[in-house]
């Protein structure tokens, strides 16, 4: 990443002791929505898609490419709000102006101490573990179906997870630049494999084409619904992540250009990225093969076929930069919730800080990926049989999390109505249609979830509940510090 321009690293509008540079462009804000998202999805969840479907082509297709679009109307309605609430915060920010301090501190507290935190720590375990699998692969060809951070975790891995998220870290605080420069590279190569594996039966000199078989079902019973109402859940669980750069619109320049186009392009090439990829395997691998239950992972059969004699090990060193990727992403974007949460409530206190040397929010930084790293010491720890902690703790609030994204693109329709004549540097393409689709398949999504496990859901909310208590014990304390003892503190 070029060195940032003097326009880029003024700080953002405001009380500039409190403010962060904005340090970030364009193709950085579309490296982070990319980033974000591509993970172990794309390589894992095609085996329980074509599982829940039938290993229809045609359908499965459709699904892929309809549920990348209902996420593109989300980012159509996100930049919207990003464009008007160009601050640290994203989703914490746009619950704040429209529903008010609780709500969105309740959204903070879920964020801190399970969602974020929670993903930066299974991603965390999830690189040592594949990273283990490249140096030393397993002679089945696959260890992606093991306990990856808890009990089965080894010491060496939960050791090179907690070093990947501390250096990580490190990075973070020291610049932002540095951070955004990681996400840069490693946004680069995984989508730039994801693009190249959709390609390779196209050019592989290996590549036969295998008989699809019928494209669609003929018949759309029961069975075959609730089959595709958990093959979008795994999809749209692939897809998750896009939202997550609206954390850093304070960092970002020209935050109303560049948020919106950067959602709009990100989502695009997600789309065109997963539709893709979801070919090559078909055209590869018959359906029953990648649905059989001992293929976690169809992307390695697929390059091992395509590519033998060395496909395995690419697509494994691929699988490894690619979780890395997005473990870069957790940790640039994460913290900001909690500085932005800080600002608000002073007996968050250090938390709202800036380093006044690197001005980045570091004890932020710092704060989060300890939490972290807690969790994957404590991955072992459960109380139920066969559950690790904090996969527990993310399984009880997922439900919750999700009311809360629900709730932010609504946010676009109650602005509307109670701020008619605020400044829109960017208005929602195809409003109201287009948030009203995602509304609505959100809506069946949370239905779903809701009818699958109401048990989990009820603690998961109960959980985030737990955060009223403490937001009415001590979020009411006060304003945040005066502007001399943020700016002029220690990092």
């Amino acid at each position: 990443m070029a060195p940032p321009s003097p326009l880029e690293s003024q700080p953002a509008p405001g009380k500039s002791q409190h403010d962060l540079l904005r340090v970030l462009g364009f193709y950085s804000v579309v490296a982070i929505v990319v980033g974000q998202v591509i993970g172990s999805g794309i390589f894992f969840k095609p085996q329980v898609v074509a599982q829940q479907t039938g290993g229809f082509v045609g359908l499965i297709l459709a699904l892929w490419i309809v549920c990348g679009l209902v996420n593109l109307c989300g980012a159509l309605a996100m930049g919207e709000l990003a464009a008007m609430f160009p601050r640290a915060g994203g989703t914490y920010v746009f619950l704040r102006e429209t529903y008010g301090d609780l709500w969105s501190f309740l959204w903070a507290w879920a964020e801190f101490w399970v969602i974020r935190t929670g993903a930066i720590a299974a991603l965390g375990a999830y690189f040592a573990v594949s990273l283990e699998n490249v140096l030393y692969p397993s002679t089945s060809g696959s260890l992606y179906g093991m306990d990856l951070s808890g009990a089965g975790a080894t010491y060496s891995q939960k050791a090179i997870a907690v070093a990947a998220i501390a250096g990580l870290g490190v990075i973070s605080i020291i610049r932002t630049t540095w951070a955004g420069a990681v996400q840069n590279v490693a946004t680069v190569i995984k989508a730039g494999f994801v693009a190249f594996l959709a390609v390779l039966p196209f050019i592989a000199l290996q590549s036969d084409p295998v008989e699809m078989g019928p494209l669609w079902p003929e018949e759309v019973g029961g069975g075959m619904v609730l089959g595709i109402g958990a093959a979008v859940a795994a999809i749209m669980w692939a897809y998750d992540g896009w939202g997550n750069v609206t954390v850093v619109a304070e960092e970002v320049h020209k935050p109303h250009r560049n948020l919106p186009l950067g959602l709009i392009v990100g989502v695009v090439l997600l789309i065109a990225l997963y539709a893709g990829a979801n070919l090559a395997y078909h055209l590869t691998l018959p359906s029953s093969v990648i649905a059989a239950p001992d293929n976690t992972c169809p992307a390695i059969p697929v390059c091992e076929k395509l590519l033998p004699s060395f496909g395995a090990k690419l697509m494994r060193s691929m699988i490894m930069v690619s979780v890395f990727g997005a473990l870069s992403s957790n940790v640039l974007v994460g913290p900001r919730v909690l500085f932005a949460v800080a600002r608000d409530h002073s007996f968050l206190g250090r938390f709202a800080r800036i380093h006044p040397i690197t001005r980045t929010p570091a004890w932020a930084i710092a704060g989060m990926c300890a939490w972290s790293c807690a969790l994957i010491l404590m991955g072992g720890l459960s109380w139920e049989p066969d559950a690790q902690l904090f996969n527990l703790m993310s399984e009880w609030t997922v439900f919750g999390g999700s009311i809360f994204y629900f709730s932010a693109v609504a946010a676009v329709f109650v602005l509307r109505i109670r701020r008619p004549d605020a400044e829109r540097p960017y208005r929602t393409w195809g409003y109201p249609i287009v948030p009203l689709v995602f509304l609505a398949f959100y809506a069946f999504l949370l239905v779903t979830m809701l009818l699958e496990n109401p048990g989990h859901r009820l603690v998961g909310l109960g959980l985030i509940s737990a955060g009223a208590i403490v937001y009415f014990a001590f979020a009411k304390r006060g304003q945040p510090e005066p502007d001399g003892d943020a700016s002029t503190a220690q990092g």
